[in-house]
Order: C-alpha cells, then structure tokens, then sequence
C-alpha cells in the first residue's frame, strides 16, 4: 500500500488549556487500509464516541497544517480540491464551499487534534467499521474500497488472490530457506483466497486474511513432503484439495495444477510481467467458495 508521512507537524504544545478531557478508550485497535496503525494518540471515548486523531491518519495521506492564532487545522487529502478546516471545541468544519457538522467538536488530546470516528467518513469518503465486539475500528480509503469487495464479495477468484498476496502484512519471517536455486510458488485451498502458503525455496510461509490484517500464522522450513526441520507457529491442517502456481527457475514460466494430481500446465508470462501476483492464473472449472458478505 503506497501512503506518504504527513508533511506539517501540529505544534501545540501552548494551546492545553483548550482541550477537554477525554477518557482513554481501552485497547482499540486501528486498522487503515490494512495496516495496523501505531501511534502515540490512540483512539479515545467522549460522550459516547470513538475520538481518532488526524495524526494516526498516515495511511490516509493527509497533509495537516495547523494554525496556532485562530486555532485550526487545515486538512488536504490528495486528489481532492477542496480543503477541510476544523477549528478546535467547534462542532462546525468547512469543506470547501461546505459546512460539515460533527458528532462532537474537535479537540485536543496530548497536543493532538482528534475528531469523531464517523466524520472520518464524512469528510474523507472513506468507508469506517466499527467491530465492537473486537474493539477495532477498520477505515479504508475511498480509493480502496472497490478492492476490499473484490477481495471479499468478488466472485473473480483469480483477482481476490492478487489482491490478497498484495496486502501488506505487519508479520515478518523469523525462519530462512535453505535451498540453492530459489523458486516462488503459491498455494491455495480449492476455491479460496483468503488464506494460503507462500513458498520461498523450502520455506513455506502461511497467511490468513482477517478483518483486512494479513497475518502470519505458520512458517516451516521443509526437508520433505510434509516434514520440517523447523516450524514456528500452528501449523494448519492439510486441506484436502489445493492448487498452486509455481515460477519457474529457467524462464519465469508458469507451472499451476491441483497439487498432488500430477496434471501440470505451463504457461509463459509476457516479457512485461513483473509482479509475482501475476503467476497466480484460472484454475479451469475453480468457483470461489470464501466469500464474507
């Protein structure tokens, strides 16, 4: 996912006296365009309302510019005319020409500016979940959200499972391959796309897509069919029928079939193929049998 830091830092630390004290919320999560967002002003409750501050907004590409005498920040988003302004305990912004309303005014937690949850989507046309039982507030960008229901509701399985191995994953791999002569290869249960194994060599690496986070649940570093001289995590069971998709060594050539049923097809991929997604092919007769409505 591109993204780009936020180019003004809100110089605050005069203005305390403004801000209205507002309740920790205990342990949400925020989840922006599928990255787990850390940040030192994480999401708070007032009045009944999940408060996210504009600076845990990175994701999102916000440029913010504060303005210490009249008590504003300005908010452009890229690709967008028109500009936000919120002025601090107002519950009044301007967009563009507009005059938005909010839940709750924007205020000042810990020299940050924070406004409410469903303002984000307001304002920035960004589709907001909130997972109460989860404690986790998920946001995807307006550009985004034709992905995530391909990727969920889309009965294209070959395009849910590219847009699943792109996903950015906060996981990284605590094992190594240790073969010579690397090859790359995709496996998925028949009919999926939100889980599968990447495969590096003999380092087999398995993911699952949950509420947009890709997480790393397995990792085994294989010596045969099956057995590992190394494995971290629980390694999931062996799902019955699976196709992968193999670039080859020699040619970057594709090689896909059911595993196991020794029935391969080769395909060469165009000169100007570059990303590894694009070994992942249509399975004839393959219908998606995941889909989360």
């Amino acid at each position: 996912m591109k993204r780009i830091f936020l180019t003004s830092m809100l110089t605050l630390g005069m203005l305390l006296t403004f801000a209205i004290p507002l309740s920790a919320a205990p342990s949400i999560q925020l989840v922006i365009n599928s990255e787990v967002v850390h940040s030192d002003s994480p999401p708070v409750s007032v009045a009944g309302r999940t408060m996210v501050s504009l600076a845990s907004l990175k994701p999102l590409k916000l440029n913010l510019v504060w303005n210490a005498d009249k008590k504003t920040v300005t908010v452009i988003a890229p690709g967008v005319k028109e500009k936000l302004v919120l002025t601090i305990g107002k519950k009044e912004a301007s967009y563009g020409e507009k005059t938005l309303t909010l839940d709750v005014p924007a205020q000042l937690n810990k020299n940050h500016v924070v406004v409410p949850l469903r303002f984000i989507s307001e304002a920035f046309k960004a589709e907001v979940e909130w997972k109460a039982d989860k404690n986790m507030v998920i946001i995807r960008s307006a550009d985004q959200v034709e992905k995530y229901k391909k990727l969920y509701q889309g009965t294209d399985l070959v395009a849910a499972r590219k847009i699943a191995v792109d996903l950015p994953s906060n996981d990284e791999n605590t094992l190594d391959n240790t073969e010579e002569g690397v090859y790359y290869q995709f496996v998925f249960p028949e009919g999926e796309a939100l889980r599968y194994y990447y495969i590096v060599g003999n380092l087999l690496t398995y993911y699952e897509i949950k509420d947009d986070v890709k997480h790393l649940v397995w990792e085994g570093v294989e010596k045969a069919p099956g057995k590992y001289t190394k494995e971290k995590g629980k390694r999931p069971p062996v799902d019955k029928t699976e196709y992968y998709f193999l670039q080859e060594r020699v040619d970057s050539s594709v090689t896909y079939g059911k595993v196991g049923s020794g029935k391969l097809v080769t395909q060469r991929l165009p000169a100007n193929v570059t990303g590894l997604h694009d070994i992942i092919l249509p399975i004839s007769g393959e219908v998606r049998k995941d889909q989360i409505k």
